[in-house]
């Protein structure tokens, strides 16, 4: 009976150690399934917060893109024997690049423009560069002038440094003379009476915003009939590949030269898919603009 009694008393006494030890294992468990749980909610709460600013974020930059490129002009003069098209693909969400034109009487201002840096900035600076365009071209008043005046306004409050480089037209629709500015942009491409294109030779200046007080220097020439000008931005000469070789000047030439009698924009679109094909594949590295124009002497002479 006593070895019963102590064989009992034993058993009991392993069942009441085990169900302890899983009591405590068990609780054990529940503490860390409960944090892991915590964390697993806190991490999905922190995530979905996340995703929700990324969201807000796109669709601002989407709405930011949406703004900037109804400032850029889709719809081109429609003036007898002139023909003129432009396009500027950003980089980025939004770019810092710009063109834009203007007819005043039988004047017809057209500029280019590459800010500084990417993004957001520049797309703020763009805005402000495109409107003072406009304002000062309403005046009347010359490239080199427009160059000088935009000059000194953007250099007045400027604590971040930002600057322009632009190139500056003011085409006469009867005489087909050619005023231009150049600070510190891209020299144009131009063709001659055979269809061959080469770089216009124009004076550098510097770019726009970074030292007030600064004079502009004007250029002009004549245009011939049938003539065509390209503006571009170096976001076409820069333009990578995979092996970070540049698209270059002579590829350019190349493809403009078999595009001698095509309308401007069959050339523009045709440098920009052969930039994209160039690229095969790689990010594109920079905003690309460009702008072309070709006029008539004959054709405008008519129209006034």
């Amino acid at each position: 009976m006593r070895d019963r009694q102590t064989a009992r008393l034993v058993l009991i006494a392993i069942l009441i150690v085990f169900l302890l030890i899983y009591i405590v294992v068990h609780h054990r468990s529940q503490a860390r399934l409960e944090k892991a749980h915590n964390q697993l909610k806190d991490a999905y709460d922190q995530l979905e917060e996340t995703t929700t600013a990324k969201e807000r974020m796109e669709s601002e930059l989407r709405i930011a893109r949406n703004i900037q490129m109804s400032m850029l002009p889709s719809v081109f003069p429609e003036i007898y024997g002139l023909d003129m098209y432009a396009s500027m693909t950003p980089a980025k969400e939004v770019g810092g690049d710009l063109y834009n034109y203007l007819q005043l009487d039988d004047k017809l201002y057209f500029c280019i423009g590459d800010v500084s840096g990417k993004g957001v900035p520049a797309s703020l600076f763009m805005a402000i560069v495109t409107r003072g365009f406009r304002t000062l071209a309403l005046t009347g008043k010359s490239p080199a002038e427009i160059a000088t005046r935009l000059n000194n306004e953007l250099t007045e409050n400027n604590d971040e440094g930002m600057f322009v480089t632009m190139f500056i037209c003011r085409l006469d629709l009867k005489t087909l003379q050619l005023e231009y500015c150049n600070a510190g942009h891209n020299p144009p491409i131009i063709s001659n009476a055979d269809g061959q294109f080469s770089f216009l030779d124009v004076l550098p200046n510097a770019p726009i915003g970074l030292w007030p007080g600064l004079e502009y220097e004007g250029e002009e020439m004549e245009l011939q009939s049938n003539q065509r000008l390209l503006l571009y931005t170096d976001g076409l000469i820069e333009a990578e590949n995979r092996q970070q070789e540049q698209y270059g000047e002579d590829r350019i030439i190349k493809l403009l030269t078999s595009l001698s009698a095509s309308s401007c924009r069959d050339i523009v679109e045709a440098l920009k898919a052969d930039t994209d094909k160039f690229r095969d594949g790689a990010e594109q590295n920079d905003d690309l603009t460009l702008l072309a124009m070709m006029s008539a002497a004959r054709y405008a002479q008519s129209s006034f």
